[in-house]
C-alpha cells in the first residue's frame, strides 16, 4: 500500500473531525477547512491508489517478460532453422548460381572497400 493512500485517508479523517467540530461550535471557517482537508485527503488517497495500480501493472509486466522473451527466442530460432534449411536446399540445387552470387557479393564488397579511401 502506498504511503499517499495512508496519508490521504488520515487527512480525510482529520477533515471530517474538523468539519464536525466546526458544526458543533458553529464556526463556519473550521467547517470549510474541514471540507477542504477532506477533499485534499480524498485526492491524495486516489493518487496513492493510482500509484499502487501502476506499480502492480509494472510488476505484472516484469513477471510476464521472461516468458515472452523465451517465446520470442524460440520463435527466432525456429525462423533461423527454416531459413538455414531453405538456403541449404537452394545452394544444393543451384550450386553454380550460388557460387556466382557469392563471387559477385565478394567483388562488390571489395570494390566498396577499395574505393572508400
Amino acid at each position: 500500500m502506498d504511503s499517499d493512500r495512508i496519508t490521504g485517508a488520515g487527512q480525510e479523517l482529520g477533515g471530517k473531525v474538523q468539519q464536525r467540530v466546526g458544526e458543533w461550535t458553529g464556526d463556519a471557517g473550521t467547517q470549510a477547512q474541514g471540507l477542504a482537508d477532506q477533499a485534499a485527503g480524498a485526492a491524495r488517497s486516489v493518487y496513492g491508489q493510482a500509484k499502487d495500480q501502476v506499480r502492480d501493472a509494472v510488476r505484472g509486466l516484469a513477471d510476464a517478460a521472461p516468458d515472452s522473451i523465451d517465446q520470442a527466442r524460440e520463435t527466432g530460432r525456429d525462423y533461423y532453422r527454416r531459413a538455414d534449411r531453405a538456403v541449404a536446399r537452394q545452394v544444393g540445387d543451384h550450386h553454380l548460381a550460388a557460387l556466382l552470387m557469392a563471387g559477385a557479393i565478394g567483388y562488390v564488397f571489395g570494390w566498396l572497400l577499395h574505393n572508400r579511401r
